[in-house]
């Protein structure tokens, strides 16, 4: 299936969490553009070494850093839905 082919309808995701892979570029630039081009609001990504939360939110049609929790921070939601993830559980 070519990359650029819808599987899901984006209009009903509000959040996509990506962990980035041994292909971290891949997850930062190309994932990225394509839920932004879907118009998907939110974009957590999590660098699982050491643990680090970004949280992006989509603001004319690009995603600006929104809030980071860094190893040992929490990082704290209030959209699209109200959760903190503490990145020390994570990193258990």
């Amino acid at each position: 299936m070519p990359p650029d082919t819808l599987v899901v309808d984006a209009s009903k995701v509000r959040l996509v969490c990506e962990i980035t892979s041994s292909n971290p570029a891949n997850d930062r630039v190309y994932k990225m553009h394509f839920y932004a081009a879907a118009g998907i609001p939110w974009y957590l990504l999590v660098d699982p070494d050491p643990v680090t939360l970004s949280l992006y939110r989509l603001k004319r049609g690009h995603y600006f850093e929104h809030a980071t929790a860094k190893p040992g921070e929490t990082l704290t939601l209030t959209e699209p839905v109200a959760a903190g993830l503490d990145t020390a559980a994570l990193d258990a």
